[in-house]
């Protein structure tokens, strides 16, 4: 919250407003403001507001209140009082909803308030104001694959992830990956900020990319840790968790004994616990609802384009409380030896379920 106070000869007028704070805006938040009138005739006046981007200057979109009066004391006004507002959009670099409640697009800009005076035929610019006002996304990027602490065979992953939200908020959306080599005792987030990347790739378009045959090797039993970092308009609107994965030699899935593997816990969060299956899928899932159907989906997240199916699941009485699951793999599911996959339930209240695993074909 700023101040702004213009003296006049015949008037003061304090003009005070609240930006939103840092996340998603909308254009009507921009004009919460508080007038006050501190001599003792009205007032009339209209606001002018320009919005830059704070990096290079470019004017991004303005806006034009009506002509009204101060009368007066104190004035609380918004969008709704001042309007109808005229806005013009001065740049085809970002993407603004032309609705007046419409959506500011992310990026970090400095948006200026001008208090013009009207005194009969002449118009008096007698202050202005700026400050800053960063605009975030819901949620950064998020990533899939290679799974957080996963050990994986290939030498040459497919790295993936999901793109910040809401995603029209962004232009020319693109992303840099970034992977580094942790050491002994090292976290995550440690070697990120630490160690030199063995390798980065910049200006990413998609939301996945294979490891090239031509970037550094990496080796087994050694611990990796990546990131994606998106930007907009060249500009860094967000950056994601950091994960970690290693290169492991496995061995044939034929060996696994599925009766001894736990159950593993179905989960209320985005990424979910990890399990490697081969003939059978065993879960614990916790039916906090009156539900007695299942609504169970199944999504391959080793493709670019994954589209979930639905797991049939009517000859399994879905009970309240815990539920521990004996899901035998059949013609029905047609999985891909070593693909990842996700297995997400979604009750009557909405909320999400999800569980990870690796499919190792019995040979």
């Amino acid at each position: 919250m700023f101040l702004l106070i213009v003296h006049t000869a015949k008037s003061q007028v304090l003009v005070t407003f609240q930006l939103p704070p840092s996340g998603v805006a909308q254009k009507s938040q921009l004009w919460n403001i508080v007038l006050t009138n501190t001599s003792n005739t009205n007032q009339l006046v209209h606001l002018e507001m320009m919005i830059t981007d704070a990096h290079n200057g470019q004017q991004v979109m303005s806006g034009v209140t009506k002509v009204f009066t101060i009368s007066p004391g104190t004035m609380q006004a918004n969008a709704t009082i001042l309007g109808p507002i005229q806005y013009n959009i001065l740049s085809t670099a970002y993407y603004i909803d032309p609705g007046p409640a419409g959506l500011l697009p992310v990026g970090n800009f400095d948006v200026c308030l001008s208090t013009l005076q009207h005194i009969t035929d002449a118009v008096n610019r007698i202050g202005e104001e700026c400050q800053e006002l960063i605009i975030e996304p819901l949620s950064p990027p998020q990533l899939q694959n290679p799974f957080d602490m996963a050990a994986i065979e290939t030498k040459n992953p497919l790295f993936s992830w999901l793109p910040p939200m809401p995603a029209l908020l962004f232009t020319n959306l693109r992303y840099d990956l970034e992977l580094v080599e942790l050491y002994a005792n090292q976290s995550a987030a440690d070697g990120m900020q630490q160690n030199i990347p063995i390798f980065r790739q910049s200006g990413i378009a998609t939301n996945s990319f294979p490891y090239p045959p031509s970037a550094p090797t990496l080796s087994i039993d050694k611990q990796y840790a990546w990131r994606i970092l998106a930007s907009s308009n060249n500009n860094l609107v967000a950056t994601s968790e950091t994960w970690t994965f290693s290169i492991k030699n496995y061995t044939k899935a034929n060996i696994i004994n599925t009766n001894d593997l736990p159950f593993v816990k179905m989960r209320k969060e985005d990424v979910g616990d990890f399990a490697i299956v081969s003939n059978v899928i065993k879960f614990d899932y916790t039916n906090e609802t009156a539900d007695t159907i299942w609504n169970i989906m199944l999504s391959d997240l080793s493709v670019t384009d994954p589209h979930p199916v639905a797991m049939p699941m009517d000859s399994i009485r879905l009970r309240p409380g815990q539920n521990l699951i004996n899901y035998p793999l059949n013609a029905q599911l047609v999985l891909v030896d070593k693909h990842f996959y996700v297995i997400e339930i979604t009750n009557s209240r909405q909320e999400k379920w999800r569980l990870r695993f690796e499919f190792r074909k019995p040979e």
